[in-house]
């Protein structure tokens, strides 16, 4: 036998002893079989090299991509930003690790796009939410409903809240870009918002007031959702005073701050 015929028959007898391993993972438990971890291990990484070969199709594809954010959205839901890794994503959606490059360059675009959606959907709640007050000139009920439409959304406030300290820190130039655009472009929809409620507002202080907007949630929900260690310190008696409520607190800035933008 030749070299090259060795060669061939040593591929197929490892085709063959894999299916065999994925044959036992489904016949086992009926035969009483206990499978080793290494067998288990060997079949979950058969699993998503098996799964990335189907999703070749556009469809398919898009499928896969939206797997990955939604684990990416699970994860955080159950353990927080902080606590959630790229190896446990792929995990959640079912694919190794080297295929969620094929579709995120990084963890943090795969966050950035939570965030992208996040801020689509709360503009489509907030815009006809917007339309009973406009040319108003209310300050107080503008702030309110700000607020209280941001804070029914705890996963935006916490990804804003990491937006310029982690998110944007590992991104190639052209998602950066690609990003920026998508943010000044949601900026003016918010203001142009703000500004037919309070057509009086001047035009010069439009952007700096979407700016403060973002900075207020971002600063503001790190203070009323710090980590545990400074919440127990927080909850003691003494210090009653010095706790901060998110959706009160970012309602009464906002209040003063359009106050003060509204003058000429």
């Amino acid at each position: 036998m030749t070299l090259g015929g060795m060669g061939r028959n040593t591929g197929i007898t490892k085709i063959k002893d894999q299916w065999s391993l994925v044959n036992r993972a489904g016949q086992g438990v009926v035969a009483g079989e206990k499978m080793g971890s290494s067998d288990r291990a060997r079949i979950g990484s058969m699993k998503c090299v098996s799964d990335f070969k189907r999703a070749r199709q556009p469809e398919q594809r898009e499928q896969r991509r939206q797997d990955i954010l939604q684990s990416a959205a699970r994860l955080m839901a159950e353990k927080g930003f902080d606590q959630v890794s790229l190896n446990a994503i792929a995990r959640g959606a079912g694919v190794a690790k080297s295929n969620v490059y094929r579709y995120f360059e990084s963890r943090e675009e795969i966050f950035l796009t939570l965030l992208r959606q996040d801020w689509d959907d709360w503009l489509v709640q907030f815009e006809p939410a917007a339309k009973p007050l406009a040319d108003s000139g209310d300050i107080q009920k503008l702030s309110a409903l700000i607020a209280t439409s941001i804070a029914e959304r705890p996963r935006m406030c916490e990804l804003v809240s990491v937006l310029a300290s982690v998110l944007e820190q590992n991104l190639s130039e052209q998602a950066l870009l690609t990003f920026k655009t998508e943010s000044m472009q949601l900026s003016g929809r918010i203001m142009a918002i703000v500004q037919s409620v309070l057509p009086t507002l001047p035009a010069h202080n439009l952007m700096a007031i979407g700016h403060t907007l973002f900075a207020l949630i971002a600063g503001l929900w790190r203070l009323g959702n710090p980590p545990e260690p400074v919440q127990k310190v927080m909850s003691r008696p003494e210090l009653a005073a010095f706790q901060l409520q998110f959706r009160p607190a970012l309602e009464l800035a906002l209040n003063l701050m359009l106050k003060g933008a509204s003058n000429p």
